[in-house]
């Protein structure tokens, strides 16, 4: 999702950890009425929030606002899932969970910002010199247009 400005993004990448932290952590209620052990509950909880982070810092957001946009929206949307499915809230767990969140938002984010490239072309970028006489002439030139020199000579 390619976003234009960056206020719009953050506010993106808020909302997607939001709705996708509570929505990938859905299945920990089906682990707990199983009664399986709390470890699974636990590890399912954090990888699914980082995927809730990584797919938010997919958004468009800077690099350096994906962390603390992507801890707020995890940390809020885990609070809230927390409160409603199994009371009470814990602060701690739901702290780092909004960390793991937070960091792989950051570093998606920053993945993505790599790629990002300036297309800024240069008039002679393409262009190369004549040997003999020093004039610039185009990429697929075989001759130099000042001096008529062939341009595939070694010397």
């Amino acid at each position: 999702m390619a976003v234009r400005h960056p206020l719009l993004g953050v506010l993106v990448t808020l909302v997607w950890t939001a709705i996708l932290a509570p929505l990938l952590l859905i299945p920990i209620v089906v682990f707990r009425w199983l009664a399986l052990p709390a470890e699974i509950s636990l590890f399912y909880g954090v990888a699914a929030v980082a995927v809730a982070g990584a797919v938010a810092g997919r958004s468009g957001t800077f690099a350096f606002a994906a962390f603390p946009v992507a801890f707020l929206g995890a940390f809020l949307g885990y609070a809230v899932f927390t409160a409603i499915a199994t009371p009470p809230v814990d602060l701690l767990f739901t702290a780092i969970h909004a960390t793991v969140a937070g960091l792989a938002a950051w570093a998606v984010a920053t993945v993505k910002m790599a790629k990002v490239r300036s297309k800024v072309n240069l008039e002679n970028e393409d262009k190369r010199r004549c040997r003999l006489c020093g004039a610039r002439v185009g990429p697929r030139a075989t001759r130099c247009w000042s001096c008529k020199a062939s341009l595939n000579r070694i010397t």
